[in-house]
Parts: structure tokens; C-alpha cells; sequence
């Protein structure tokens, strides 16, 4: 389904000018769109953070779930639009949420960013890689090297975080909590609960204009 009108349009055009078949003429159209979305979500949550006074938190947490995503998967809504809208609202949150963290103190950041990996890396032991049914993992092998990495990719943020907590350079702190709220989010998203949440909103209505 396309929600964006300039998507059908750019699409037709490219099929009339190359003599594509009126059904790749769709799957042309919900690439574009897929790909405007994508940059659409990117640019807004990064000036979202901005905007918040958190863009180097808002882009690590953007950065963080990225690389989860392509590897251990996970819960997301069928629609290109409302993971978008979920993209812009939940990381500048995080980002903030960890800016505020870092005023506790050390202590509470290093027991969150142990608990964070620990929560983290059981639940891509137990679940990764979460497929959907529009994209399901058929191949043995393939499941096996997606879980492989994405446990190779929470060795490395957990490397990363344990970094941080040593160096001295501007928004470490924030960046070591971001880094660790962002593997509770992948590990959300991962479970069951994460899988409600997606379902739920993709059960809410997004009026648009068609033409």
C-alpha cells in the first residue's frame, strides 16, 4: 500500500521511460517510497535530536539498532510509515533519557550498562535472528551466521560501552547510556512484548491523501 502520491508518480515515470510491466511498476513504487522513508526517518530523527540538544546520543542509539537490526532482526510494523514515525519518536527519547541518567552518577551507569548487555546478548542467545513472515530465514546456515554476528556485534557495543566508561572526552557518559538503553530496545524488540507493540500499532489508523 503507498501512502505517498509522489511515489506512484516517480515510479510511472520511470516504467514508462524503460517499458517495465505494470507489476514491476508496483514493486518500483514501494521501493522508492521505502527508500525516501528510510532517509526521511533518518534526516528527522537526527534533527529531532538536535533540535532536543542530543544529536550525538540520538545517533549513536540510531547507529546501535541499525546494526541489530540487519543482523538479529526483530519485531517492526508492516508499514514503512509507522516504522518510521516509531524511529523518529523512541531514539531522540533514548537519547534524552540517557542525558538524564548521566547526571545520577557513575556508579548507576556502570550497573544499567551491565544489565543492559547482560539483557541484551541473552536475548540474541535465545531469540536472534527474529525473522518476519514477509521476509522469513529459510537456510540453516544463514541463521547460524546472522546469530554469529549479531553476538559479535554485542561483544563489540559492550567493548565499546566498557571504553566510554574510561575516557574523558565531551558526552561519553551520555554515549555509554545510550549505548546501553539501545541494547534494552534491541532487546525489546527481540521478544514477545516488542512483537505486541508493533502489532498494536499497526492496528492504528494513519489518515492519507490520495490522488
Amino acid at each position: 500500500m503507498s501512502y505517498l502520491s509522489f511515489s506512484k508518480r516517480w515510479a510511472g515515470y520511470l516504467a514508462t521511460k524503460t517499458g517495465l510491466a505494470s507489476e514491476k511498476e508496483q514493486i518500483l513504487t514501494y521501493v522508492i517510497e521505502v527508500l525516501f522513508l528510510n532517509l526521511a526517518n533518518v534526516i528527522l530523527t537526527l534533527l529531532l535530536g538536535l533540535m532536543l540538544g542530543v544529536l550525538p546520543g540520538t545517533a549513536a542509539c540510531l547507529l546501535t539498532v541499525a546494526i541489530f537490526r540487519h543482523t538479529a532482526g526483530g519485531a517492526h510494523s508492516s508499514s514503512p510509515l509507522r516504522c518510521a514515525m516509531v524511529t523518529v519518536m523512541v531514539f531522540p527519547c533514548l537519547a534524552l533519557l540517557a542525558s538524564a541518567l548521566a547526571q545520577v552518577g557513575q556508579f548507576y551507569s556502570d550497573l544499567l550498562s551491565g544489565l543492559a548487555v547482560f539483557i541484551g546478548l541473552m536475548a540474541i542467545v535465545l531469540l536472534a535472528p527474529v525473522d518476519s513472515p514477509a521476509a522469513p530465514i529459510i537456510s540453516p546456515l544463514r541463521r547460524r551466521r546472522l546469530k554469529f554476528l549479531s553476538i559479535l556485534a554485542i561483544i563489540l557495543v559492550a567493548a565499546l560501552i566498557a571504553a566510554l566508561r574510561y575516557s574523558s572526552l565531551d558526552y561519553t557518559a551520555e554515549i555509554q547510556l545510550c549505548l546501553a538503553l539501545s541494547l534494552l530496545w534491541v532487546g525489546f524488540i527481540l521478544s514477545r512484548p516488542g512483537h505486541l507493540l508493533m502489532m498494536f500499532i499497526d492496528t492504528i489508523d494513519i489518515p492519507t491523501k490520495r490522488r
